[in-house]
């Protein structure tokens, strides 16, 4: 009869996965709904090495004007898991562009002037809420001499932008 003794050792993972996310993302709104951003969330574990963490929303999805909160989470193949969130702050800070005439001459049909009519339009990534308008509309009677037409166009965000022409 042989007796023999044997010793085991093993080792229990109980580290949970490393994640490594962006603090903090600031986008521009480019449509309507607000602007897709993209990102690059990493982790690793002690054991298995390399982990794709599952992020929600998704890096590539289009987040709405305002603050959205992106929570990551990765999980080791023994189930040790971890998690970390950041914001996207998506925001319209740009201005109205106002497409308008580079300068109208017109022969006076009387001595009161001539009425002049021109097109003047407004474009905004996230849409025109207002305008735009112009200090003497089209189809007016214009005086003789130069006037100077201002015109301005707002958005939702309260961005004001502006174009002038004689």
């Amino acid at each position: 009869n042989i007796e023999s003794t044997a010793m085991f050792s093993w080792t229990v993972d109980t580290t949970p996965p490393s994640i490594s996310a962006p603090a903090g993302i600031t986008a521009e709104a480019t449509v309507p709904s607000g602007a897709v951003v993209s990102y690059t969330v990493t982790a690793t574990d002690l054991v298995d090495g390399t982990i794709t963490p599952t992020c929600i929303p998704a890096s590539g999805s289009t987040f709405s004007i305002g603050t959205t909160t992106v929570t990551c989470t990765a999980t080791d193949t023994v189930g040790n898991t971890a998690s970390a969130s950041f914001d996207i702050t998506v925001e319209d800070t740009t201005a109205p562009v106002i497409t308008a005439p580079s300068g109208i001459t017109a022969e006076a049909t009387d001595l009161s002037g001539a009425v002049v009519t021109y097109l003047v339009t407004a474009t905004d990534a996230v849409g025109v809420t207002s305008g735009p308008t112009c200090s003497t509309p089209s189809g007016s009677t214009f005086p003789l001499g130069t006037t100077t037409v201002i015109c301005i166009a707002s958005d939702a965000a309260g961005n004001t932008g502006s174009a002038s022409f004689t």
